[in-house]
């Protein structure tokens, strides 16, 4: 691991230099960009698209990222402390400096990312002022700039302190949802809960989009679950759905990104995945494909 890079409020990207972008991601190539994959509702594979987003930001994109895991259960930290120069989330909500390792450029087989690991302790912070620890977290991400192009947050799946300082502090949100009737429904709060914090305390922030996960092409009840959601929310829904497939827990399994598999199914998916992280980037970038391509 190359040098440490101790941060201070003053640097800025550009000083220190960032690897070269492809020409049309160029308008990112000074900036660092936050993005918090959240969803109230447990149990939609937040934590996988999180992961798998980190990595193909990395692997695909050449960037070098900060990946916060900000749920207790640290799942995401599970799956990527092999290949990551691992913190303490905890850090993040203190006021003193931080000294973190430089992420220079790196062969792609070598990449690793910075790691602010999740953890029981973590559950602490809810009972904590939070005048005091959200504005030191968001400083604290905008002094990462000079050591990473990309944060990405995993949050916990309850609207706390942790997911509202995630909130105030990112430029993007990305919310997963699993096509069943009662994660549809708790879609609208999540949604009233971005707004919310959007009109209150960080105007910056952009809704990515809705993305739909683990879905069942042969299931009538998810297609109709689809369809809704997409006649409720068609301006937010990603227009492309990552299917249930045996090869995407395996690979985190293996604390491996999926398209690192050598199986068809892990092609598959890759296909999916990819897709659903492009239209993802092209809507960050200001363009919004048209929602009603993804019902099937």
């Amino acid at each position: 691991m190359p040098g440490i890079c101790t941060i201070r409020s003053g640097d800025s990207a550009s000083k220190v230099g960032l690897p070269g972008l492809p020409h049309h991601y160029r308008l990112w190539e000074l900036a660092l960009k936050t993005v918090v994959f959240s969803n109230q509702k447990g149990g939609v594979g937040k934590s996988t698209l999180a992961v798998l987003f980190a990595h193909w930001l990395m692997d695909k994109q050449g960037m070098r990222v900060a990946f916060v895991d900000l749920d207790a259960q640290a799942n995401s930290t599970k799956t990527l402390s092999r290949t990551a120069a691992e913190r303490q989330a905890m850090e993040l909500f203190s006021d003193e400096p931080l000294a973190l390792p430089s992420l220079a450029p790196l062969p792609a087989s070598e990449r690793a990312c910075l790691l602010f690991a999740g953890g029981k302790a973590l559950a602490d912070l809810e009972l904590m002022r939070p005048e005091r620890v959200i504005p030191a977290f968001r400083a604290q991400l905008a002094r990462l700039a000079p050591c990473v192009d990309w944060t990405v947050i995993d949050t916990p799946p309850a609207l706390g302190l942790r997911m509202s300082a995630a909130l105030i502090a990112a430029d993007e949100v990305v919310c997963p949802i699993e096509l069943e009737e009662y994660s549809i429904d708790a879609v609208t709060d999540m949604l009233k809960t971005v707004f919310g914090v959007q009109r209150r305390y960080n105007p910056g922030l952009h809704l990515a989009g809705i993305l739909a996960n683990r879905f069942n092409a042969r299931s009538a009840r998810q297609k109709s679950a689809l369809h809704e959601l997409v006649s409720r929310y068609s301006e937010f829904v990603v227009p492309a759905v990552i299917s249930t497939r045996a090869a995407i827990p395996e690979a985190l399994a293996a604390r491996r990104p999926v398209w690192s598999l050598p199986k068809t199914s892990a092609r598959e998916a890759s296909l999916e995945i990819v897709k659903a992280f492009e239209l993802l980037l092209a809507r960050m970038a200001g363009a919004a494909p048209g929602a009603d391509e993804v019902v099937p």
